[in-house]
């Protein structure tokens, strides 16, 4: 599992990274790994003391500010030798509103990153510029791909999966327009241990829900054939390294293990290792065994990178089962 080789590297030199997002989950992942590697981290936060042991870090600088504030980030950008856009929003509901949140100040960095000679741009999109192919609403989804490649054009049906499309295209275009080299990671679901102390998880609760139902005898209901190509945040914060420092240009990597895992394999295995008596109830809602599959053979192709996210999934449901024991 994990990294096979510094395949694509085009050279063993010190890198000064700006990064916005770094205090997030994701994020803090790909700050860890670049200063791992020697490279030096400038995030940009808008809690500079959310999470304290960052900036206590060699190689990380914590500065606070928000990517709405142009004028902050034409200083901070310069001198820099990549720019890496992790910060998320999913807050807003209006198309106007996400628009602001996300492609406004995307396509703004990306022209300040190009006037101060950037090297290298990193996008942080979502496989959500897909997201019809597996909406909520069955009724909405498109069921005519079920697989989805770098080629495959955008198919949203939030206006959350839009904007990230939209970036994504105005971030292309840059890079026609400046000899920045600009690339583009779509991860889908990405989990994972705090990976500094007081850092944060994911998000979403389904791995802390399961356990808890299961260290409590309560029945634990998944959808049959609901599951994804799981993503450890340790294995997405290599792709990111990787990207930096090859030589690729307009390239775009899905962010995503290459194997499928359902939920109800998870649930299974919590159940096992909590030695419950939960039942796991799986409802049929339709879901194909097939389901949509994302192609991640770029990744192995350029950088001999390819995952299997199972040892890690046990990790992470053994972090919960350790924590729920504390409270």
């Amino acid at each position: 599992m994990g990294f096979q080789g510094r395949k694509g590297l085009i050279a063993e030199e010190i890198m000064e990274v700006f990064l916005t997002g770094g205090a997030g989950f994701i994020g803090s992942y790909v700050a860890m790994e670049l200063v791992r590697h020697k490279h030096h981290v400038t995030i940009l936060a808008r809690n500079r003391n959310k999470v304290p042991a960052l900036g206590n870090v060699d190689g990380i600088t914590v500065v606070e500010g928000d990517v709405s504030g142009r004028a902050q980030l034409e200083k901070l950008v310069k001198g820099k030798d990549a720019c890496i856009l992790v910060a998320l929003n999913y807050t807003r509901q209006k198309g106007w509103e996400v628009l602001e949140d996300d492609t406004l100040p995307t396509v703004f960095l990306s022209d300040v990153a190009a006037a101060a000679h950037v090297k290298c741009f990193i996008y942080t999109s979502s496989t959500s510029a897909n997201d019809s192919l597996y909406a909520v609403d069955e009724s909405l989804r498109d069921k005519t791909i079920t697989s989805v490649t770098a080629l495959t054009k955008h198919h949203p049906a939030t206006f959350y999966g839009a904007t990230k499309a939209a970036s994504e295209d105005f971030l292309i275009a840059q890079s026609y327009r400046s000899p920045m080299r600009v690339n583009i990671i779509r991860p889908g679901y990405t989990f994972g241990n705090p990976v500094v102390e007081g850092g944060s998880t994911q998000g979403d609760k389904r791995f802390h829900d399961i356990v808890r139902d299961a260290l409590q005898g309560k029945p634990i209901s998944v959808v049959k054939n609901d599951g994804t190509q799981f993503i450890w945040a340790g294995d997405l914060a290599r792709l990111y390294l990787r990207v930096m420092e090859s030589g690729v240009n307009r390239k775009l990597y899905f962010g995503l293990s290459k194997s499928f895992v359902s939920w109800e394999t998870i649930a299974r295995e919590t159940v096992r290792k909590c030695s419950s008596a939960s039942e796991v109830r799986v409802l049929d809602k339709g879901l194909s065994d097939e389901g949509v599959r994302w192609d991640v053979s770029g990744m192995k192709a350029d950088f001999g990178l390819e995952f299997d996210p199972w040892e890690k999934i046990s990790e992470h449901l053994d972090y919960y089962i350790k924590i729920s024991g504390r409270s």
